[in-house]
């Protein structure tokens, strides 16, 4: 990119918040930084939907910050789109968080503006898998690329001028993120079937993507009767189950290293991002059994190679019905290559034959929709099988569950879509004097005009669902409505934050397995104590972050990854 030709047309946005809600969250500060001629502009905001400031620890606002601080205006909205051409120039963010803030604000102070301005999510360039997706912070990233002055204590218009100088550093490229390995992307790299549905940017940057859709049905369970076994934290039981089976199975590997390292080559190495994990180095050895490759971690992978071999004495019957009943008693071969017939996309099957393929999945979760891309495109025609671990009931034991799974094309509408949405939104309001002018999600306001008189207003997603009329068609309607409104209770800050607590801790629950609970809940970006319920461990995080990585660090550091 021509950085001087650029330069006039971007401006970068940077808010600073007290919590992740645009709704319910206030804006704390507002900073802009025009990068052709260094103008910035940063504007502190009064507290008025909350008594406190919980976010200090991250952007170091207090509450006596903003005390005296007066709401924006409408003169000083037309000032700054004016200085600052934001009518004219692309507001760069890196998050979609700042564009629904200064949105839900402009909204609930009636000020005019925001229609004239374009914003630009750079972070969408940034295509990296939703379980590292904490660590995609624009820190690290402005680390990788050697990026000067990042601080502890975030400030808008620091954070302004680090985006700006990560934007410049990207030139317009997209990046992958693969295994913390961060690089630059391109159209001409082969993009591997497991990525489709674990790295979601990928949505914005690949056209005319195959929709697939599935069926399952149970065809087998075996319950295995083995004593003090355990799962461990990362992916090493899964990678230790799927090399017991290879072995047991006596597969013949297929070495596709050099294509794949080929295709990887297409990509430019720009650094790596930190680990959260204590990486251990292992060997996969012929019994199905590992070892370790440094002396430290030998106490740790012999108890590794106790469960291996528990569940050795005892899956016979799983690997039983694997070689007659699925591959029929063939040879069978592990990470088979296979490239689309469009050379955009390519799977390595875990177990194949020419008749069938079985894909071994050992997580937790039971859902095979995470799994649907890869075993369309391992299929190529053939048979598709996966084989699952039921953990729920470790003390018990646990259940190979094997799948059918029959993977087609799907021609059916996005449901994820805008264009499906705004569709079922249509058929819901069944009124064809009603046009909806703008629809962005479920959580924002609607607008809508009527056909007939040509008024416009805006109304929640339930509301115009339940009373599909125009207000101004139907003023007696309109002041039903408002009677309603009036009459609607209106929480205490206590009761808030009683909801946000039930919210909070069912969320953390579901997604730690009930492995975590957590006390002291003030708010998202507030600091929380977590205690781990399987050693227990107690640490402090923050209330977000927590849910990002809901797991115990002290059990996570005794595991492989």
């Amino acid at each position: 990119m021509n950085i001087k030709k650029i330069e006039s047309r971007y401006v970068v946005l940077d808010v600073e918040t007290n919590g992740l809600s645009s709704l319910n969250d206030d804006l704390l500060s507002i900073s802009i930084y025009k990068p052709d001629d260094e103008k910035i502009y940063n504007r502190f905001l009064p507290l008025e939907l909350n008594k406190n400031v919980y976010t200090t620890h991250i952007n170091g606002i207090t509450k006596k910050d903003l005390k005296g601080m007066k709401p924006l205006t409408q003169e000083e909205i037309n000032i700054l789109i004016s200085e600052f051409e934001l009518d004219k120039r692309t507001i760069l963010t890196y998050g979609s968080i700042d564009e629904k803030f200064i949105r839900n604000y402009f909204r609930r102070k009636n000020l005019n503006g925001f229609d004239k301005m374009n914003f630009y999510n750079f972070k969408h360039d940034i295509i990296s898998s939703r379980f590292s997706s904490g660590l995609i912070t624009k820190d690290n990233l402005c680390r990788v690329y050697g990026i000067d002055n990042i601080k502890e204590i975030h400030s808008g218009v620091n954070d302004c001028i680090l985006e700006w100088e990560l934007f410049k550093k990207m030139n317009g490229k997209k990046l992958l993120i693969t295994h913390l390995n961060v690089f630059e992307y391109s159209d001409d790299y082969i993009i591997p079937a497991s990525y489709l549905s674990n790295y979601p940017n990928f949505k914005y940057h690949i056209k005319n993507l195959t929709k697939i859709g599935m069926k399952t049905e149970i065809v087998k369970k075996i319950k295995i009767d083995v004593k003090n076994i355990k799962k461990f934290e990362t992916n090493i039981s899964g990678m230790t189950i799927e090399h017991l089976i290879n072995s047991m199975l006596s597969v013949v590997k297929i070495d596709s290293s050099k294509f794949l390292m080929d295709n990887k080559w297409k990509l430019k190495f720009i650094g790596k991002l930190p680990s959260p994990y204590n990486e251990i180095s292992v060997n996969f050895n012929p019994d199905g059994t590992i070892s370790a490759v440094d002396d430290g971690n030998k106490e740790l992978v012999k108890t590794i190679n106790d469960v291996t071999n528990k569940l050795k004495q005892k899956i016979e019957p799983v690997i039983k019905y694997i070689s007659k009943n699925i591959f029929d008693n063939k040879q069978i071969y592990s990470q088979e290559l296979v490239i689309s017939e469009d050379k955009k996309v390519l799977a390595l099957c875990d177990l194949s034959t020419d008749d069938a393929i079985l894909e071994i999945k050992t997580s937790y979760n039971l859902d095979i929709e995470p799994f649907k891309e890869q075993l369309y495109y391992c299929s190529k025609g053939r048979i598709c099988y996966i084989l699952q671990i039921d953990w729920r009931n470790i003390s018990k034991g646990l259940t190979f569950i094997i799948s059918k799974v029959d993977v087609f094309i799907d021609t059916t509408p996005n449901k994820n879509s805008i264009e499906y949405r705004i569709g079922e939104l249509k058929r819901k309001i069944n009124n064809d004097k009603i046009e909806i002018k703008e629809y962005i999600s479920y959580d924002y306001p609607i607008k809508l005009r009527c056909l007939l008189c040509n008024y416009e207003w805006e109304r929640r997603y339930s509301s115009i669902v339940k009373n599909p009329v125009c207000p101004n068609c139907n003023p007696s309607m309109a002041r039903i409505l408002n009677e309603k409104r009036a009459k609607r209770i209106k929480l205490t800050d206590e009761e808030k934050l009683e909801q946000r607590k039930k919210y909070f801790y069912s969320n953390l629950e579901k997604k730690s397995n009930g492995k975590i609970t957590c006390s002291n809940y003030v708010h998202s970006k507030g600091k929380v104590t977590a205690k781990c319920i399987v050693c227990g461990y107690e640490w402090e995080k923050r209330a977000d972050k927590l849910l990002e990585r809901a797991y115990c660090p002290k059990c996570h550091k005794k595991t492989l990854y």
